[in-house]
C-alpha cells in the first residue's frame, strides 16, 4: 500500500510516453524503476524492484504499521485506518501528503487488500494491493483528493536477512505539478518510499533480534 508520495505522483505526471505494452526504464540503482503508458489515460504504471537488507515479515509489519506510515515515509504527514478491518482481512486508509510551499497537500482513501502473509515463523511471502476509494470520506478544502490510486507490494524471502521486493502504482495526481518539482522527483521520490520501507523494516529487524535475545537469556 502504501505508500505514495510526491516522486511517485510527479513521475506519473512527467514520464516519456510510450505504448501500453511497452516498459521505459527510469533508473537502474539502487533501485529499478519502470514506467509505461495506462490506455485510455495520461498517468503512468510505475513499477519499481530490488533487494532489502531484512527479512519478508519485517517488511510486512512496516507495510501493515499504517498509524505510523508519517514518522518513516517520504511527505506523509497523517496516516490512520477508517474503521474496523472487514472479517476478511480488507481495510480502508487515509492518508494525507504535504510537499512544501510549492506544491498543494494531496490526500486519497484507499481499500487496503492483503492476498498473502507471511507465517508466524517467518516463511513465505507478503501480497497486498489497493485501490482508491475516494469518496469513503467527505474531501478536505485544502487538500487535493487522489481519484486515481491503486498498486500492490509483493516481497518474497532471499535469504535470512533479505528480500526482494516488487512495488507497482498507478497514480493520477491531480491539480497543477511544477515542473521543477516533476523533474527533480520523477526517480527520487519512488526511490525515497522504497529506501524507506526498507530502513524502517531494518530497524523492526533489529529490535526483534535483541527481543529474542534476551527471551533466551
Amino acid at each position: 500500500m502504501v505508500r505514495v508520495v510526491l516522486g511517485a505522483l510527479v513521475a506519473l505526471a512527467s514520464a516519456t510516453e510510450a505504448r501500453a505494452e511497452e516498459w521505459e526504464t527510469v533508473a537502474t540503482a539502487p533501485v529499478l524503476i519502470k514506467a509505461r503508458s495506462v490506455p485510455n489515460s495520461s498517468v503512468k504504471e510505475i513499477w519499481a524492484q530490488g533487494e532489502m537488507s531484512a527479512p519478508v515479515q519485517d517488511v510486512q509489519a512496516t507495510l501493515l504499521d499504517v498509524e505510523r506510515f508519517r514518522e518513516f515515509m517520504p511527505y506523509v504527514k497523517e496516516s490512520r485506518l477508517i474503521g474496523k478491518p472487514r472479517p476478511d482481512g480488507t481495510h480502508y486508509v487515509y492518508t494525507r501528503l504535504e510537499f512544501g510551499p510549492w506544491v498543494s497537500s494531496r490526500d486519497y482513501v484507499v481499500k487496503v487488500e492483503v492476498e498473502r502473509s507471511v507465517a508466524p515463523d517467518g516463511s513465505g511471502e507478503f501480497r497486498n494491493r489497493w485501490v482508491a476509494e475516494p469518496d469513503r470520506i467527505p474531501s478536505r478544502a485544502n487538500a487535493v483528493r487522489l481519484r486515481v490510486n491503486e498498486g500492490s507490494w509483493h516481497v518474497a524471502s532471499r535469504g535470512p536477512n533479505k528480500s526482494f521486493a516488487v512495488y507497482r502504482f498507478v497514480v493520477d495526481p491531480g491539480g497543477w505539478i511544477p515542473a521543477f518539482a516533476a523533474n527533480a522527483g520523477n526517480k527520487q521520490g519512488v526511490t525515497d518510499t522504497f529506501k524507506a520501507v526498507e530502513r524502517e523494516a531494518e530497524r523492526r529487524a533489529d529490535v526483534r533480534r535483541k527481543q529474542n535475545e534476551s527471551a533466551r537469556r
